[in-house]
């Protein structure tokens, strides 16, 4: 076996069919580059995928018969490329890596797609990550990826169109204070049919990014139609410190679903000197065009220092289970008036710490006082088994008019809340469960999703009459109507069931309840002439 000291010299020396150079290193003699490379004639490494040199598996001298091609089991290791891990910046050698690991990932001439990054600090631009391409450093504490210096690319990492598969594991990246983004999963579609595009069934854990004053992950899905989704993924001990005011630790556009994201950390950041926490929200769940989020689990991950800690304009079935709520202005708001209802929305077995307001925090004018755990405007919502503390409830800054749930213009939503706990009787306050209706339709009582409604006929209306009673509540479950103002009269529904009557009152023709009078129903899903569902009266409360 011959051998060389580098690529360089490696590069002027033709081989015989087969034969075998020892290189000591990839530019310099031990620098963790080096390796076995055999000389290869076979058609793929002259005129097919594999020709190109690229200054670390494949190295071409200029002969039209054969290239040297590097020996190795596993994976595809960037010191192969010169990435040696010592501050430079070493994008294109890692891209590279990147490169030739898609290559091996649709090929059955070369083995081994995941990318491997030894511990050490490398600086990069950008990079463009390839579907079925792995990349796995060594420690997520050890492998650090920097920006470059002025790093002007909006982000670190990118996709590119179609369908991506993705496995990410182990890196500690940090922006240094950068204006860009980390991550941005935009789904592309490839201009081939069947027009696909989107992160699919990936997987990111044991990472860390900090630094970023843009977006820290970008989920980007498509916005009209179902063939650029981000979904099947999983994200698992992701900790994401965004250190930009009025931009995403977690930003998710457009269709997403099927998301788990397990142990994870979405935090803003505190400026100690001003008092002042970061602006803006640490997660951030939006619609693109008519298509939003759906399916998304947050379980335990933690959520600190911003004024909102989960916004959500629009997104459906997110459950936020286990998790861990500080110093927040708002720690989750559901916000449904832009585009439509959030719907079934769960937020159970959370604690809640200085997460209303910034509880008993000393903070900056320019943050939110007077907040709420859970902020809600038409949507439907489910509350349970959730605990709130504070620092100091007697102290200085606690505002009193923070509440731990408050839920407004919430008439075509609906709340269901149950099993919370309290450090202090003093935290428990809400508003919003109950809801204010009044009869605008013709004898039609439209309770949504509300389970506690209070019927408001004002004086100078003649209509009181309910032959109907409209609400989205579950057979079984029980709605509880109390007379507000004035009086409120329910009319049966006969035995041949008219149309427009969905009420049973046990016998009685009509039941009328005056001023702070109430009565309970339960809804029966049978079916009585042209009606589907009923509702039985239980029980009336003087």
């Amino acid at each position: 076996m011959i051998e060389v000291a580098n690529l360089s010299a490696l590069r002027s020396f033709t081989g015989t069919v087969n034969q075998l150079c020892y290189v000591k290193g990839h530019t310099y003699v031990g620098d963790g580059g080096g390796g076995i490379f055999m000389w290869r004639t076979e058609s793929v490494f002259t005129v097919g995928e594999y020709k190109n040199d690229n200054n670390g598996t494949i190295v071409d001298t200029g002969s039209a018969v054969g290239r040297w091609v590097r020996q190795f089991e596993g994976y595809v290791n960037v010191l192969y490329f010169g990435a040696l891990g010592t501050s430079g910046d070493y994008t294109t050698e890692i891209q590279k890596a990147i490169d030739f690991a898609f290559l091996n990932s649709k090929s059955d001439v070369i083995k081994g797609s995941t990318v491997f990054i030894p511990s050490g600090s490398y600086k990069i631009n950008t990079l463009m990550l390839k579907s079925g391409v792995s990349i796995l450093g060594e420690s997520n504490e050890k492998t650090i990826l920097y920006t470059t210096d002025n790093h002007a690319a909006d982000y670190m990492f990118k996709m590119e169109a179609g369908p991506v598969f993705l496995d990410i594991t182990n890196l500690n990246i940090s922006g240094r204070q950068t204006e860009a983004g980390c991550f941005l999963f935009e789904a592309n579609s490839i201009n081939t049919e069947p027009f696909h595009g989107g992160l699919w069934n990936s997987t990111f854990k044991n990472i860390q990014i900090t630094g970023f004053k843009g977006h820290g992950i970008y989920l980007k899905g498509g916005s009209q139609n179902q063939a650029l989704p981000n979904q099947f993924n999983i994200f698992e001990n992701v900790r994401v410190g965004k250190q930009g005011h009025f931009t995403n630790s977690l930003k998710m556009e457009g269709q997403n679903g099927q998301h788990t994201f397990l142990n994870c950390t979405f935090d803003g950041f505190y400026n100690k000197e001003n008092k002042l926490y970061a602006r803006g929200h640490n997660v951030n769940i939006s619609p693109n065009g008519d298509i939003t989020a759906g399916i998304v689990s947050f379980i335990n991950c933690t959520f600190q220092d911003a004024d909102y800690g989960i916004y959500m304009n629009y997104a459906e079935n997110i459950n936020i289970d286990g998790c861990w709520f500080e110093n927040l202005g708002v720690a989750v708001t559901l916000n449904g008036l832009e585009k439509n209802s959030c719907r079934d929305i769960t937020i159970q077995n959370c604690r809640f710490a200085n997460a209303a307001g910034f509880g008993s925090l000393e903070v900056s004018l320019e943050n939110i006082k007077i907040g709420q755990c859970v902020s809600i405007t038409k949507s439907f919502v489910n509350v349970y088994n959730n605990y709130v503390a504070v620092s100091d409830i007697n102290g200085p800054y606690w505002h009193p008019d923070s509440s731990f749930l408050l839920a407004l213009d919430n008439s075509e939503g609906g709340v269901n809340i149950a099993g919370n706990v309290f450090q202090d009787s003093r935290l428990c306050k809400t508003g919003g469960v109950m809801q204010v209706l009044n009869i605008i339709n013709p004898n039609i009582l439209d309770c949504g999703r509300n389970k506690l409604v209070f019927v408001t006929v004002p004086s100078e209306s003649t209509n009181n009459q309910i032959n109907r009673i409209n609400s989205t509540i579950n057979a079984s479950e029980t709605l509880f109507i109390r007379a507000n103002q004035g009086s409120i009269t329910f009319n049966t529904m006969d035995s041949g069931g008219t149309t427009g009557k969905n009420i049973f009152l046990n016998g009685r023709a009509s039941l009328t309840l005056t001023n702070g009078q109430a009565a309970t129903f339960i809804k029966v899903d049978n079916s009585v002439g042209n009606e589907r569902a009923t509702y039985q009266l239980v029980s009336i409360a003087n």
